[in-house]
């Protein structure tokens, strides 16, 4: 179930509407196999703050086991990812050292956690939960992978899906319970956030 949609778009610079197309697509591959999905809910760009600390992330999911959180990475570039995890984007012959999305995405999954730890009233609930993380990319064939080959925590946008509904699996089978998110906590705790939700305000186009 689509529990937020994206925010309303004021229009912007070049990158903020490629950055918005991008937005649009995920949110409707996410919308295609998830709708109407009983055990997978999604927000669709999240910003929520505590204090000066401010979490923002694309594309969260709900589901039995846990939260898992989607990271958008354009590849205007070839990119290298080397095998100790540092991300390289070539500009022509010119190679550029930029921060890991995988990590990124990591950073955003645990500033939420530390932001729901604060609300929750069972201390601690939120560790018991699978935590995970998918960087959604237009294009594979421009990464050149490490030697270890394909990195699970990234993908096309449209095996995203996939992806998501592989790892509910690996959690179901790996579990000696039923999850603990049940349909109706992950509605309260989509509710919860949508309620706390911050869009980044931006003067309307004259």
């Amino acid at each position: 179930m689509i529990l937020k949609e994206l925010d309303p778009f004021l229009g912007g610079s070049q990158d903020e509407i490629a950055h918005r197309i991008a937005q649009d697509r995920m949110a409707y591959h996410l919308r295609r196999y998830f709708g109407k999905s009983e055990e997978v809910d999604v927000l669709n760009y999240l910003r929520v703050n505590s204090g000066t600390v401010v979490t923002q992330i694309d594309h969260l999911l709900l589901h039995p086991f846990g939260l898992l959180v989607i990271e958008r990475e354009s590849l205007p570039e070839r990119v290298q990812i080397k095998d100790d995890g540092q991300w390289i984007r070539w500009r022509g012959d010119e190679a550029v050292e930029i921060r890991s999305p995988i990590t990124r995405a990591y950073l955003r999954a645990l500033s939420l956690k530390a932001f729901l730890d604060k609300y929750v009233k069972q201390k601690g609930f939120f560790d018991s939960i699978e935590l995970d993380v998918l960087v959604a990319v237009p294009d594979t064939d421009r990464i050149v992978w490490p030697t270890m080959g394909f990195l699970p925590e990234v993908c096309k946008t449209d095996q995203v899906h996939e992806r998501v509904n592989q790892r509910i699996l690996q959690c179901r089978r790996a579990a000696t319970a039923a999850g603990v998110l049940t349909s109706a906590e992950r509605r309260r705790l989509g509710d919860f956030l949508r309620s706390l939700h911050r869009p980044l305000i931006r003067s309307a186009p004259r």
